[in-house]
Order: structure tokens, then C-alpha cells, then sequence
């Protein structure tokens, strides 16, 4: 008898999966398209999507003054969007898309000299200098970046005697919030210069630059692996002082962190292996794309990569124009998508001769934290002693972390609890984190890893004394507006709850207003089966389906709280739909039998609903007396 209650338990419990799934399956608005009523602007990863009020894209000089005097509130603005933690936007304010602002001004051969607006890309230069033999002395490794936002990072590359970007610039034309427009170099509004380089768009709008230029030369690679502790000596005996070496990077090898290989180009007269002058525009990229992937997939792809991999690729001579060398593609990296994963950077400084100290550290958070971490590139720069927010106040190695992470709010919390820990390991070796990236440390991290950042803070109370040129990064650490945040935090009662929720809990109202609809249902003297069971399970899921589609257009994927949805939502489903059946088969019988009046029963269920309706409203579900 035991054994076959139990069978028929077993089969009434598949039976029901098998009707929930089928149910749930055909029920809700899978295909529902969210059209943002703002224009949305969002960076390269794809992890930071912010509404803004309007967007403007200046041709000239006059489009963006006429921008900014024809308005009053806050002001963004991005050119090429490869800064990573919404440095480009802010919610509702004016943004000023910068990549039609993109002439090439004036070129003197003979002085080494670029002016160019803001919007043009590197790439672009390296094409209009080419055929003068000329080359871009400072700049990222990636050519798609935008001058103007180059610029407002203070980027760096792999130059070696070279430094941050602020070192090949004369001066800059830059538009304040009032429409003024200053020149600004090293000998004129130097303050202004040495702000607004490296000042994420916080005091005005870099409008033009001219920059400094270098020859274009044939380049040699040379690279050497080699053990981890003993790259400092070799980086300073065989790479820093030497004239010959024009680009130089070590990647170290994860998951280990033991083993690094020197990748080194060096001025050559050897014939060219690869006569191309640039990177073709058009270039495919199928296999590294791949290939990253299976690095981040698998440890034993990491190893591949450094035992296989990389000893394939560097296996051969290669002799190159320096411009190709520089001309690199983002596309070569970017994966097929972006929605469950993304691969992202942080950077991190570190004094030249504080490298051995600063290793352990990363290597230990690294592990802990089983960051999936595809490649940390070491870099190098000279001291930047001038510009405020100068990540480089002495000699520095820079540590460029490419690795891959989840896009739900719990992986970016996990993010962002390993990067605070970088932070402090940074700081305490005598460095310095990169603000381009997602927005982690707190008020008092940035303020020991930028102890000049008063100085800046100055300058926009001086030039930008409403506080219009704004974005996530100065949100978080203006102090003007650290105040008025912390002020509204203080008012707003569990203000920490994730925005998304706000969203996300529609679903959870309907569950708290269908009863009250059923219990008005049945007292209005309606017959139970007519209420429309199956229906009100469909309303759920599509209330689901659809508030799930607009938060992912403004936030993370809170999977904790969308599970929390999902399993309300199939034991309403399961509630629902034996109701139905009852209601439709016994229900119709013994109402038939009562000639349509109501049974001691349908009394009773009328008023536990109605109770159940009352409380649900100010209490959870499981305090309501079922039994």
C-alpha cells in the first residue's frame, strides 16, 4: 500500500512539473521589445547603461557653445566609449557625442606637429601622417580610441621613454560651461592644461589638441619568457635604458602568475616580414576572438595559450612599420556577446622598484577570488608630476588586467569586492588604480591613490561653479555631490536595495492584488469557476517578461531576486491552474448541485480570501493562518 501511494505521489508530482512547464511555457510575453523613451548611451562592455535626457552631436566649434549656453543642467560627454564605468554619462543630462567633431586641422611636416579635434580617432591620424613617414609618439595600443578621450584619461601605451599622453601634447582648445573657449598648454592657463588632461570631462570640453609627433620607423620584435622574479633586473637592464626599444610590454601568464614572456620592439633596418603601412581597416578577425574565449573557458586553455599559443605566434621574425604596430583593432578582441559575459580592465600603478613587492599581492587576490583573468600586461611610464590627477607622480609599472565577467549584479559585486582589495594593495605598495573602469573604491581609496585631487576640485568650483560637466566617476567623488548623495541616503529608508527591484517587484504586486481581485470575484456572488485562473497566470509571467526587458536596459541581472520571481511564480502557477481544474470539473458539479447558491464552503473560501487579501498587503504570505 506504502509503495503504491508513493508511485502514485511520484506520478502526480511529474504530472504537475510536466503541466507547469507547459503552462509556463505558453503563458507571458517572451517576445516583448523595450523602446526607451530617452536615448541611451552605454560603453564597450555593455555593463553600463545610462539614460540621458538628449544628445547632441557637434560638427563645429559653434555646435558645441551653442550646446552648452542653450542649456542649464548637467552635462556628459564621449567620443569612442571605451571607458568602462559610464565616465561618458549621466542620467537625464545633455550629452555631447563627440565623433562627428572629428577634422584633422593642420599638419606641420617639418615641426612634427598635429592639431586635430577632439573626435577624431587615432587611426584616422596614423592614416594622414603615413605618407609623411610620421607616427604618433603617444597613445594607446588600440587605434579606435577618440583624441578627446585619450585625452580626458590620460592613456598611455607601450612606449618606452615615453609616459602618459600629457607629455606629447602642446596644448588643447577647451570650452568651459559658460561657452567660453580657452587655450590652455603648459605655458598658457596651465592649470586649466594640467586639469583637464586626465580630468574625465570634469572642467569643460576638450575641443581640440595639437599634439607632438615622432618618425615613423621599421620595429623588430624580440620577445624572452622568463620566470616572474626575474623580470624587474631584466627590465632594467635590457629594456629601460636602451634607445632602441620603441614598444614594450611582459604578459604575465594566469592562472600561475609565475611566468612572464618580454615582448619588445625594437628599431631595425631588416627587411619588412609584412608590408603593410597600417592594420587594414577591414581586417577579419575570427580566430583570437575564439581563442580568448577559450582562455577564459578553461585553465587548461590558459595553459595552452602560454605553452602553445604564444611560442606558435612569436616563433617567427617579425619586422613592421611602427605605425602598424600601432594601429591595433578592438574588433580583434570582441567577443560574438556580450550579454552573459563581458571582458573587462582594471590598471593598477605600481613604483618601478616596488614590483617584487606589489606581485604576491596580486597573485594571492587573484586566487582567492578565482578571478577569471585571461592576461595582466605589464607596462611601463616615466613620473607625470604636473597633471592633478596624475596616476604616474613618479616612475610606475602599469598592470593592465584583461579578464572576463559574469554581467548580473552578483558578479559585479564579486567585482567589485576583489577590486577594493587591489586598490589597497596598490596603495600600500605606493601606487595608484586607473579611473576609466567600473566605479568600485570608495571616498577614501581615491583620495590616498589621488592626493592631489583637491587641486582639481579647486579648479572646478573656479571654472565650473554649477556643476554642470558631470558623470558616474565625478558623482561618486566630487564632494558636491557625495553631499547631496549622502544626504538623499539619509532620507530614503533602505535606500541600498538595488534600483532594478523597484522593477522586478511588479510582478510580486500583481500576486498581492489578485486576491484582493478574487476575494471582490466571489463576493460579488460570481461563480468561482468563472474567475479566470489561467488568464491570471498568463498576466503574471507577462508582467514578468516585461519588467525583465526594461530593467535590462538601465541595469545589471539581479538573478537572485529573478529566481525569487521564478519560484513565486511557478507555485502560483501550480496553485492556479489546480484551482482551475478543480473549479471546472467538481467546482461546476456542486455548484450545479447547490442550483448556483453558495455552499458552506464557498462561504468559507470567501472568507479566507478575504482575509488573505488584507493581510498580504502588510505581511508576508506565510504568516497568514492557512490551516
Amino acid at each position: 500500500m506504502i509503495k503504491r501511494a508513493l508511485v502514485r505521489l511520484m506520478l502526480l508530482v511529474v504530472l504537475s512539473v510536466v503541466a507547469v512547464t507547459v503552462i509556463v511555457l505558453r503563458s507571458g510575453d517572451p517576445d516583448f521589445a523595450y523602446q526607451s523613451p530617452q536615448p541611451v548611451v552605454n560603453d564597450v562592455t555593455q555593463l553600463n547603461p545610462i539614460a540621458v535626457g538628449r544628445v547632441v552631436a557637434p560638427e563645429s566649434l559653434d555646435d558645441i557653445v551653442a550646446a552648452l549656453i542653450s542649456s542649464t543642467g548637467k552635462v556628459s560627454g564621449g567620443g569612442g566609449r571605451f571607458s568602462q564605468g559610464g565616465q561618458t554619462a549621466f542620467p537625464d543630462s545633455l550629452h555631447l557625442d563627440m565623433r562627428r567633431f572629428n577634422r584633422i586641422l593642420e599638419l606641420d611636416v617639418e615641426q612634427k606637429r598635429i592639431t586635430v579635434q577632439s573626435g577624431a580617432i587615432w587611426r584616422d591620424i596614423q592614416e594622414y601622417i603615413d605618407p609623411y613617414d610620421l607616427s604618433v609618439s603617444i597613445m594607446q595600443t588600440y587605434a579606435n580610441f577618440t583624441v578627446g578621450g585619450s585625452l580626458s584619461v590620460n592613456a598611455h601605451g607601450r612606449y618606452i621613454g615615453e609616459g602618459p599622453l600629457v607629455h606629447s601634447v602642446e596644448s588643447i582648445k577647451l570650452i568651459l560651461a559658460d561657452g567660453r573657449v580657452i587655450i590652455a598648454s603648459p605655458q598658457q592657463n596651465r592649470q586649466l592644461f594640467y586639469g583637464a588632461i586626465g580630468g574625465y570631462g570634469g572642467l569643460g570640453v576638450i575641443a581640440e589638441a595639437t599634439l607632438r609627433l615622432a618618425d615613423n620607423t621599421r620595429v623588430k620584435r624580440h620577445t624572452t619568457p622568463m620566470a616572474i622574479e626575474d623580470y624587474y633586473s631584466h627590465f632594467l637592464s635590457e629594456v629601460r635604458g636602451n634607445p632602441d626599444v620603441v614598444f614594450h610590454n611582459a604578459d604575465i601568464y594566469p592562472p600561475d602568475y609565475s611566468q612572464v614572456r618580454d615582448v619588445s620592439w625594437y628599431r631595425s633596418s631588416d627587411s619588412l616580414t609584412n608590408e603593410e603601412r597600417l592594420t587594414p581597416r577591414d581586417k577579419e578577425y575570427w580566430l583570437l576572438p575564439k581563442l580568448a574565449q577559450l582562455v577564459a573557458a578553461f585553465d587548461w586553455g590558459k595553459g595552452m595559450r602560454q605553452h602553445i599559443i604564444d611560442p606558435l605566434l612569436y616563433r617567427k621574425d617579425s619586422v613592421v612599420w611602427r605605425n602598424r604596430e600601432a594601429s591595433y583593432d578592438v574588433a580583434e578582441l570582441e567577443p560574438a556577446s556580450r550579454e552573459k559575459y563581458s571582458y573587462v580592465l582594471r590598471e593598477y600603478f605600481i613604483p618601478v622598484a616596488r614590483f617584487d613587492e606589489f606581485v604576491p599581492k596580486m597573485r594571492d587576490i587573484f586566487r582567492r577570488h578565482k578571478v577569471n583573468v585571461l592576461n595582466v600586461s605589464i607596462r611601463h611610464a616615466y613620473a607625470d608630476p604636473d597633471t592633478a590627477l596624475s596616476w604616474a607622480r613618479e616612475e610606475v609599472f602599469a598592470f593592465v588586467v584583461y579578464y572576463r565577467q559574469g554581467t548580473s549584479r552578483q558578479a559585479r559585486q564579486a567585482v567589485g569586492k576583489w577590486s577594493r582589495e587591489m586598490i589597497d594593495a596598490a596603495i600600500e605598495s605606493g601606487g595608484a588604480y586607473y579611473l576609466p573602469y567600473q566605479v568600485y573604491a570608495d571616498g577614501r581609496q581615491f583620495r590616498r591613490a589621488y592626493p592631489n585631487a583637491d587641486a582639481f576640485f579647486t579648479l572646478k568650483d573656479q571654472f565650473d561653479p554649477g556643476n554642470r560637466f558631470i558623470n558616474t566617476l565625478w558623482a561618486a567623488h566630487y564632494p558636491k555631490n557625495r553631499k547631496a548623495n549622502s544626504e538623499v541616503k539619509a532620507e530614503l529608508d533602505q535606500y541600498y536595495r538595488a534600483e532594478e527591484q523597484t522593477f522586478l517587484t511588479v510582478p510580486e504586486w500583481y500576486l498581492v492584488f489578485n486576491p484582493q481581485e478574487y476575494a471582490d470575484f466571489l463576493e460579488s456572488g460570481n461563480n468561482p469557476s468563472d474567475f479566470p485562473f489561467m488568464a491570471s497566470i498568463d498576466e503574471y509571467w507577462t508582467q514578468y517578461d516585461r519588467v525583465r526587458a526594461i530593467a535590462a536596459n538601465y541595469y545589471p541581472e539581479n538573478e537572485q531576486y529573478l529566481t525569487v520571481l521564478r519560484v513565486i511564480g511557478i507555485s502560483t502557477t501550480l496553485e492556479y491552474a489546480y484551482k482551475s481544474l478543480y473549479e471546472n470539473t467538481l467546482g461546476r458539479a456542486t455548484r450545479w448541485l447547490a442550483n448556483g447558491e453558495d455552499t458552506p464552503e464557498d462561504k468559507i473560501i470567501q472568507q479566507a480570501q478575504r482575509a488573505y487579501s488584507k493581510l498580504i498587503f502588510d505581511k508576508a504570505w506565510y504568516e497568514f493562518e492557512f490551516w
